[in-house]
């Protein structure tokens, strides 16, 4: 199903192309005098930001990026380069082609197709897309890579880095109509994903999202822009990096059958692993933008059928006001696991010799390493100051407040959590940039 929407989508884009070939090569004798507009045009964005923290014991990222800040300052969690290249062939058919580069979980800048899609405009307020899409997961999806859009530093990472997935190859309909005087817009859309997670000695690990099914719904009137989408899709998993994660769900089914008491272990292997099982993501927000002032809001939640990638509902609320060209802001938000952190082990039976009962331990040891709670709270004060044409600088202060059991958004935490209430300093800078 997945090479029929590559393949139409390459034929659209084909067709666009061959047909602006044409064009080029035949001039109309009334319009020979006339200039060309070209069906072509490209645009870019970027952003240059260093961040740092006031801590060792724990590296701050803002989502599968491989460094981050700690005490040492770090270009990696913000520093981003993409370009869109866009060609109008008609009034009916349009491409669009954009690569984007970003730190990825492997620490490489190696730029990515981030979309290259096909749009058809069928007429009557419906418009057909074919090909890699932008994924429609939150309200800012679209543009969330695009730092001179947001008045924040960065869209808050309680929320965004839930779903890191940027993109997905598939096909959407998407549906415009007005009443009165709100605009309503819908959306329907389908395909496939994955998402770097990381790397280890064994190789690269890899989360695949099948089967992906969405629709979103939003209203505009006036200042206030309301939007809710909701999405499911069927797990699954690839690369060599996740060899340890699978070896140590079959030792739990392997010694579950081992006696009757160690059954229970059976079932935490069950509820760890990925494949083949279902989650869903909804997402409700709304934006006010009038005047001086501008607001924003989402509220999500992500359930999963795995443990390992836990259910979480998360928010945040975000406030600035415009003072010409200075924008100052206070954002607030904040993440809540509503799944399991840890797991017991069986009663340890005498039947079982000492150095099985110590295996027992360590494998149900292995699993609650895999059940860090990410629970915290950031507030953030900032500014944006609007200090040229296209491009803009940030300064930004967070104040994240992670629960003792709790490693937060924060990687490589000693003993994969904190152990007491833990406040970390963030501190950002930026400069973004379009043209």
């Amino acid at each position: 199903m997945y090479k029929k929407y590559s393949t139409v989508a390459i034929w659209l884009l084909a067709t666009g192309f061959i047909s602006a070939a044409c064009a080029d090569n035949v001039t109309p004798p009334d319009t020979m005098t006339m200039p060309k507009q070209s069906i072509f045009s490209f645009s870019s964005f970027g952003t240059i930001g260093v961040v740092q923290t006031n801590t060792d014991n724990g590296i701050y990222t803002t989502g599968t990026e491989k460094n981050g800040a700690t005490t040492s300052s770090d270009f990696g969690p913000d520093t981003k380069l993409g370009g869109q290249l866009d060609a109008k062939f008609n009034d009916y058919l349009s491409a669009t082609v954009q690569l984007f580069s970003k730190q990825n979980a492997v620490g490489s800048y190696n730029p990515d197709v981030e979309w290259a899609f096909g749009k058809l405009k069928m007429g009557n307020g419906f418009s057909l897309r074919l090909g890699r899409i932008g994924a429609p997961f939150f309200m800012s999806s679209d543009f969330r890579n695009v730092g001179y859009t947001n008045i924040t530093v960065r869209t808050p990472v309680d929320v965004y880095a839930l779903v890191p997935v940027r993109s997905f190859d598939g096909g959407d309909i998407l549906y415009e109509t007005s009443l009165g005087n709100t605009t309503l817009n819908g959306q329907f859309w389908m395909g496939r994903s994955s998402v770097l997670e990381g790397e280890n000695a064994s190789g690269d690990e890899q989360i695949l999202l099948h089967n992906i099914a969405g629709i979103n719904f939003s209203a505009e009137n006036g200042p206030f822009t309301v939007r809710f989408g909701t999405m499911k899709t069927r797990l699954g998993t690839s690369g060599t990096g996740l060899n340890g994660f699978n070896g140590l769900l079959g030792e739990l089914n392997q010694a579950s059958g081992l006696l009757p008491a160690l059954s229970s272990l059976g079932t935490i292997a069950n509820d760890l692993a990925i494949d083949n099982k279902f989650a869903t993501f909804t997402d409700l927000g709304i934006i006010f933008d009038s005047g001086n002032w501008i607001a924003s809001s989402e509220v999500v939640k992500r359930k999963t059928e795995s443990t390992y990638i836990s259910t979480v509902t998360a928010w945040y609320a975000t406030l600035g006001y415009r003072i010409q060209k200075f924008t100052p802001y206070l954002s607030f938000s904040g993440r809540n696991v509503n799944s399991v952190t840890s797991v017991s082990a069986p009663a340890i039976t005498p039947l079982l010799p000492a150095v099985d009962q110590q295996a027992v331990l360590a494998l149900v040891g292995g699993a609650n390493s895999l059940l860090i709670s990410t629970n915290e709270k950031t507030g953030a004060l900032g500014v944006r100051w609007d200090a040229g044409k296209n491009y803009d600088i940030k300064a930004e202060y967070q104040q994240i407040q992670v629960p003792a059991g709790s490693a937060g958004i924060f990687s490589k935490v000693t003993g994969g959590s904190y152990t007491t209430d833990t406040h970390v300093s963030v501190f950002s800078l930026c400069l973004d940039f379009v043209f």
